[in-house]
């Protein structure tokens, strides 16, 4: 990931290397009659995004032949010092079959982890969704863990490999751990062939992915968000919730009479019994916000329920889109912006749906009769303006 990151940077930073690599793959195309333009540019590799690794791990892989041709054009040059290395660093990492085999192991498997993601980042996503989602990727990435699946895996790579003219794969220099980390009497095993040694690589690659979202998602938190929201749908669909208010007992008897709870759920189901199925809390928050306030405290506790699962949202995406919105509205040119139009443009932003809702025409009328300067400037809207 540190040789692809290094990669995209010294082509993104560089138009000119970036505008010789465009070049050198028109060429290829024309020679060679490749799909290399079918993937085109380099992504860059953002440390902070989760969702563009398999991208541009895919990006480098299509772009290889071209990629390897531009370090040579390059090398050509009066570059500096610091940079010539960098880019000679590069292409002797690119030349390597271990490099070649992470490249194509980490784009399969972050392939799956960059869609599940992209997917958990929806605004009306649930944590039973993501629970479910969750599971369904980690039994994708058992069901390839096998001796089969790495086989037909490992032929791919090694064919590729060698249209590339890249170094057959080769067994490291076997090393014994320190006896200070050993643990047991018995002797150390070491690959006896260079696939052995791949194979083990690739099984540790994906339990360690799995191993990562099976932990991201069995943290206790995530787990009495997962039973509080089960709690509040099914009560309100009609089906059976007596596990999850067995653990909410135990978690929240504090916070909610449960002996009320079980009442008001029948309530709160005939409410909303002509809105359809409820899919996510998303779905309960938005009608009972609607609620007029009698109606509210006669279902006290259920809206109790509703402000705890509030306040402990399922995922951040919602934060960190904020944290981009304030990135893409601050900048530069708006150095000396206050405080009050940078809310506003804030608020603007996040609700585009509403904002593309507002009538325009009504909106710079009210704005142009504000005074007569500007009514004598601009005068009456109308839609033939638009």
């Amino acid at each position: 990931m540190d040789t692809a990151k290094e990669i995209t940077t010294l082509i993104k930073y560089s138009p000119k290397r970036e505008c010789s690599l465009g070049q050198i793959k028109e060429n290829l195309e024309q020679e060679d009659e490749s799909d290399s333009a079918a993937f085109g540019g380099i992504v860059s590799l953002c440390p902070t995004r989760w969702t563009v690794r398999a991208a541009c791990f895919r990006r480098i892989l299509g772009n290889y032949s071209a990629l390897m041709e531009e370090w040579r054009v390059s090398l050509e040059d009066k570059l500096q010092p610091d940079v010539r290395g960098r880019i000679v660093g590069c292409q002797a990492q690119m030349q390597t079959f271990d490099f070649f085999f992470g490249l194509s192991l980490g784009e399969r498997l972050f392939s799956h982890s960059d869609n599940l993601s992209k997917t958990l980042q929806s605004t009306r996503m649930s944590a039973v969704s993501g629970q479910r989602l969750a599971q369904l990727t980690k039994s994708v990435l058992e069901s390839i863990r096998n001796d089969d699946s790495f086989s037909a895996f490992y032929s791919i790579v090694l064919r590729k490999s060698k249209d590339h003219a890249i170094s057959d794969p080769l067994l490291p220099r076997k090393r014994r751990a320190p006896a200070r980390i050993e643990v047991g009497s018995g002797q150390p095993t070491f690959p006896e062939t260079p696939k052995d040694h791949y194979r083990r690589i690739y099984f540790e690659a994906i339990d360690l992915i799995v191993n990562a979202i099976e932990q991201r998602f069995s943290q206790p938190s995530f787990t009495a968000y997962e039973k509080m929201e089960s709690l509040l749908l099914k009560g309100i669909n009609g089906e059976s919730y007596t596990a999850e208010l067995d653990y909410m007992k135990v978690s929240y008897k504090d916070d909610i009479n449960f002996d009320s709870l079980k009442a008001q759920l029948h309530v709160l189901r005939q409410i909303l019994k002509d809105k359809g199925a409820m899919e996510c809390f998303d779905d309960v928050l938005c009608e009972v916000k609607k609620l007029p306030k009698e109606e509210r405290s006669l279902i006290g506790e259920a809206v109790i329920l509703c402000k705890i699962l509030a306040v402990n949202p399922a995922t951040s995406a919602c934060c960190e889109r904020s944290f981009s919105a304030a990135r893409r509205l601050k900048t530069w040119l708006r150095s000396n912006m206050k405080q009050q139009r940078f809310s506003n443009l804030t608020v603007l932003n996040c609700h585009k749906k509403l904002t593309e809702s507002l009538d325009v025409i009504q909106i710079a009328n009210t704005f142009a009769g504000r005074n007569e300067n500007r009514m004598k400037n601009f005068g009456i809207f109308t839609n033939a303006d638009l």
